[in-house]
C-alpha cells in the first residue's frame, strides 16, 4: 500500500506535507543514488537498509549545503523516517515504477538488487562521494542498528507514529531537527533562482537548435 494511502486510511493527515518537497522529485536520480548504495554492498541489499542509507545521506547532504539529494517526501514509520516516493518505487507502487525497474527489481520479500547501471549523470560529485562515505561507516552495522540510529532524529521524534502507522514529517519539523529554521527562506529563493535559471538555459538551447535548423534550410 502507497504510504499516501496509509494516511488516508487512518486519522493522520498530511501536514503542510508538500512542503516536505525542498525540490522536484526526479525518480532517475533517486534510482542514481539508490544504485551507487547497492553498488557498495556488492549489488544487493534490504529495502530497509536502502531507503535508511538514502535517507541520512539525503539528510546530510542538507544539513552541509541546503538541498537534498532528491525532492522526497518523508514519512515517519516504526523503523524510522522513510523516504516516501523511493519507498513506493521500491514496492512498486508509484507510476514510475516502470522506469524504476529497468534498473533496480525485488529479489524477495524485502531484497533489491541492481540490474542495470543507471549512470550518474543527475548527482554531484559531493553526492556520491556523500553516498559512498555514509555506506561505507555503516558497513559493519545491521540494518536494525541503522533503523534505530535514525530514531535518534528529532524529526522523527516529533512524529512518532502509532505502531504500524505512518505521520508525515513537515518540512519545518526537518529544518528545526538541524538547526536550519532560520534558513528556510534561503534555500527556497536558492531553488526558485537555479529553476529560473535552468529554465533560461533550456529556452536558450531551444532557441539555438531553432536558429541552426533555420539555418539548414
Amino acid at each position: 500500500m502507497r504510504i499516501a494511502t496509509m494516511l488516508r486510511t487512518t486519522k493522520e493527515h498530511p501536514r503542510n506535507h508538500a512542503a516536505n518537497m525542498i525540490v522536484p522529485f526526479e525518480t532517475m536520480k533517486a534510482a542514481q543514488a539508490a544504485a551507487i548504495l547497492l553498488r557498495e554492498h556488492g549489488g544487493q541489499m534490504s529495502r530497509l537498509r536502502l531507503l535508511k542509507l538514502l535517507y541520512i545521506a539525503s539528510r546530510e547532504c542538507l544539513a552541509e549545503t541546503l538541498r537534498p539529494i532528491t525532492g522526497d517526501r518523508i514519512a515517519a514509520m516504526d523503523h524510522g523516517p522513510v523516504p516516501a516516493t523511493t519507498y513506493d518505487l521500491l514496492k512498486r507502487e508509484h507510476a514510475d515504477a516502470p522506469i524504476w525497474d529497468e534498473f533496480i527489481e525485488q529479489v524477495g520479500p524485502q531484497e533489491h538488487r541492481l540490474i542495470r547501471d543507471p549512470g550518474v549523470g543527475q548527482l554531484s560529485k559531493y553526492e556520491i562521494e556523500k553516498l559512498r562515505k555514509v555506506s561505507e561507516v555503516r558497513r559493519e552495522m545491521n540494518d536494525y542498528d541503522i533503523a534505530l540510529e535514525t530514531h535518534e532524529f528529532e524529526e522523527w521524534k516529533r512524529n512518532k507514529p502509532p505502531a504500524k502507522g505512518v505521520r508525515w514529517i513537515s518540512l519545518d519539523d526537518l529544518l528545526s531537527a538541524l538547526n536550519l529554521q532560520d534558513s528556510k527562506q534561503r534555500i527556497e529563493q536558492a531553488i526558485a533562482d537555479d529553476a529560473a535559471f535552468d529554465e533560461a538555459l533550456a529556452m536558450a538551447r531551444r532557441q539555438n537548435r531553432e536558429h541552426a535548423a533555420a539555418g539548414q534550410k
